[in-house]
């Protein structure tokens, strides 16, 4: 028996058992079991998904170009940073203003528009 086959089996029976008890008959045990199943559900689903994370942490620590791997890491951190702070107004001039002032230097020094 599988372990999808057994979970139904196991949920048909606890219908069953709700069914035959009289309404509010055990209403308190009920809620801790289904407070008690939740909670083993829970750390089940946290603990499955830190193994996948420590699975994929050692696969990352094996590759042979790791050197390579964090140095292109680190570039993409450092550009999306740059990128954030202009974003933001937080570097040290305005792109477009810097791009509009080189274009007017242009213009003086040539005597003309560029186009």
């Amino acid at each position: 028996m599988s372990q999808t086959e057994h979970d139904q089996s196991a949920y048909r029976r606890e219908q069953q058992q709700q069914q035959e008890r009289p309404a509010g008959a055990g209403s308190a045990a009920a809620s801790l079991e289904l407070l008690t199943l939740l909670a083993a559900g829970v750390a089940d689903l946290a603990l499955d998904q830190l193994r996948q994370t420590a699975d994929r942490a050692q696969d990352a620590l094996r590759r042979a170009d790791l050197r390579e791997l964090l140095t292109d890491g680190v570039v993409e951190l450092r550009k999306r940073g740059e990128l954030a702070t202009r974003r933001a107004g937080m570097g040290d001039e305005n792109y477009l203003e810097t791009m509009a002032r080189r274009a007017a230097e242009r213009t003086t020094s040539e005597g003309r528009p560029c186009a």
